[in-house]
């Protein structure tokens, strides 16, 4: 009974250290990795918002929690690259998305929308900022 506690504990002690190696590589570290990043960030605000106009409250919640762990990946890009702005807005957009997610949780859906523009008006001020129009879509702006 004892030795299968140990091989128990040993082997969750092998698999927390496997994710913990693991997770620091799912983190956008290139270009084009940010560039997956926000395909999926955008594929999550466009789920949120179709559900949000179906008032189909659990599914807006999935998409703000995905978004919510989504931002935090944006905001460890950023932080990466020293852009303290990129990742307060990031740090920002999560806190917008965990609202959305409360607001979702207590199917109140009037509670949603306000901070659904929010959430929109942070994306808007970084992506003014922080990105640019190219021949094949959109690029972070160098400098």
């Amino acid at each position: 009974m004892r030795v299968s506690r140990v091989l128990m504990a040993a082997g969750l002690a092998l698999l927390v250290a496997i994710t913990m190696s693991v997770a620091p590589s799912a983190q956008a570290k290139t270009d084009e990795d940010y560039d997956k990043l926000m395909k999926s960030v955008g594929a999550a605000n466009g789920a949120m918002r179709k559900a949000a106009e179906g008032k189909m409250a659990d599914s807006v919640g999935a998409e703000a929690k995905k978004l919510e762990a989504l931002f935090a990946d944006v905001g460890a890009f950023w932080s990466g690259r020293n852009n303290a702005e990129a990742a307060d807005w990031s740090k920002a957009a999560a806190g917008h998305a965990a609202d959305i997610a409360t607001a979702a949780g207590a199917m109140n859906t009037d509670a949603m929308m306000a901070p659904m523009k929010q959430l929109g008006g942070t994306c808007q001020a970084c992506h003014m900022k922080n990105r640019e129009k190219t021949e094949s879509g959109f690029a972070i702006k160098k400098g």
